[in-house]
């Protein structure tokens, strides 16, 4: 009878007091900043009664070694707690799934199928950066309950991890498992106890796969985007309306808007640190992503779980001629769900850059031509509002609308922010056309396409009524046909996708 336990593997020893070593770190300084006062004054000097040598500094010594030990006997239990934690938390990689086990008084174990992953990121807080550490975080289809994460690896053990779990996903997606021994706990055991495990072999197809690289953005133009961004030019504005307030005498008032000014520049710095030295690759039918400044991450889309894609340009980015483009994915979300995911996938790119990167997400050249001619013009077969819109839409009227294209169905709004988006038919699950009081009023009805949970929402406002009922009509004749032929690959691209990796 096979041994329970057998290929399960511990992470590193470390890990425990990674995960816990802020809120150790927030303790000890807490407890420091308490004896600042406490130390001064029985080093201080002062009265006989009051100095070093007095009864008041013998009392105050012999309290603050007490503290003292008491913080060490705290520290000691957090080691101990740490300790058992860690040879408790253990993983395998299985013949058809990766297995997950954890605690000491109230165990759990943790599986996550291989033809359920839907993505496996690599993710690096400063701390374990600091200690050469890296944490593997896979997706599955089942949602944020259903994820999995391995903290904390050796870089190089973990990429090996990643690296298996690709493949052996690419290949339970690919075809049946017909041998039980494949795939079997010994290959994907990563990460031993002792300092001279053996790694994994490697030969899977997903690790010989060479990476094409696909998009790189310049530091320089994260940090301009972010200059250029709302919440950048919301600080600039705070910061005169309080050099004004300091001008007319009325300084008092300007430490009112310092919580504003710090909500907003975190924001701002938040967006910075986490686009910075941005690499867009490709593997096989998946897009990586890599970036971080503080904290690294190496993350994964699957090209064939895109559901809708969206590209934006702000007004204040159009002589740059930079565009972000965000992606809804079933049954993922980008960066992982164990923290705020950011939907977007690329921040800022050329026209050129994410037109192509468009390509490669959709499949299809075609809908990349459609996209580029909705960017610069207004292209024939272009459906936009009636006159009588402007009285809802002064402005933009002359740009809402849609192209009814052979793959998918695009929409443009925005008149400063520009905006289109793509829906592939076989990916549109369901269509509403709704009429406020004053659409009806106007004869006038609002489309909207459901395609899947994302930031990405398809759909065209203030229609002519008419032209609503067509293109509901447009969805049903597209919609049911483009899911039959849907085969697992892009977007948009109804041909086989082709899988470089190597055997």
């Amino acid at each position: 009878m096979s041994d329970p336990d057998e290929g399960f593997v511990r992470v590193h020893p470390v890990s425990p007091f990674i995960r816990g070593g802020l809120v150790v770190l927030g303790v000890l300084g807490y407890l420091v900043s308490q004896q600042v006062d406490t130390l001064a004054a029985a080093f201080g000097g002062g009265d006989d009664d009051s100095g070093p040598g007095g009864p008041a500094g013998a009392v105050l010594g012999v309290g603050t070694l007490l503290q003292a030990g008491a913080v060490g006997l705290v520290v000691l239990g957090a080691v101990l707690l740490g300790l058992v934690s860690w040879w408790f938390t253990r993983y395998r990689l299985g013949d058809d799934s990766i297995e997950m086990r954890t605690g000491v008084l109230f165990r759990q174990h943790r599986q996550v199928r291989y033809d359920r992953i839907q993505a496996v990121d690599l993710v690096r807080p400063l701390l374990a950066r600091l200690c050469g550490l890296s944490e593997v975080r896979v997706e599955s289809a089942g949602g944020g309950d259903s994820h999995l994460s391995i903290a904390y690896l050796r870089v190089a053990d973990a990429e090996s991890v990643r690296e298996r779990l690709l493949g052996l996903a690419q290949e339970a997606s690919a075809t049946p498992r017909t041998a039980a021994g494949e795939g079997g706990p010994a290959a994907g055991a990563v990460g031993g106890d002792e300092p001279g495990a053996p790694r994994p072999d490697l030969a899977s197809s997903a690790a010989q796969a060479a990476e094409e690289r696909l998009l790189v953005v310049p530091p320089a133009r994260v940090v301009a985007s972010v200059l250029l961004s709302g919440e950048a030019i919301f600080v600039a504005l705070i910061g005169v309306v309080a050099v004004v307030l300091a001008l007319v005498g009325l300084a008092p008032a300007v430490t009112g808007l310092f919580p504003v000014v710090v909500v907003a520049g975190g924001r701002a710095l938040l967006r910075l640190t986490r686009w910075w030295g941005l690499v867009i690759g490709r593997r096989g039918s998946t897009l990586t992503s890599q970036r971080g400044l503080t904290d690294t991450r190496t993350s994964s889309v699957p090209l064939h779980r895109v559901q809708a894609v969206q590209v934006d340009q702000p007004w204040l980015w159009r002589r740059a001629g930079w565009w972000s483009l965000t992606v809804n994915v079933a049954g993922a979300e980008i960066g992982s769900a164990a923290e705020s995911a950011d939907p977007v996938l690329v921040p800022a790119a050329t026209t050129p850059e994410v037109l192509h990167l468009l390509h490669v997400v959709t499949g299809d050249a075609g809908t990349t031509r459609e996209v580029r001619d909705l960017m610069t013009t207004t292209p024939t077969g272009f459906v936009g509002q009636p006159r009588r819109a402007r009285w809802v839409h002064p402005f933009a009227h002359r740009h809402i609308g849609y192209l009814a294209g052979q793959a998918a169905l695009l929409d443009r709004s925005g008149w400063l922010d520009r905006r289109i988006r793509v829906a592939p038919w076989g990916r549109i699950q369901s269509l509403t056309v709704s009429q406020g009081p004053l659409a009806r009023r106007l004869d006038l009805a609002t489309v909207h396409a459901v395609s899947t949970v994302g930031p990405v929402d398809p759909g065209v406002c203030h229609l002519d009524r008419a032209h609503a009922e067509a293109l509901r009509g447009l969805v049903e004749a597209h919609a049911s046909p483009a899911r039959r032929d849907d085969d697992g690959g892009p977007a948009c691209n109804r041909a086989p996708d082709a899988v470089d990796y190597d055997g």
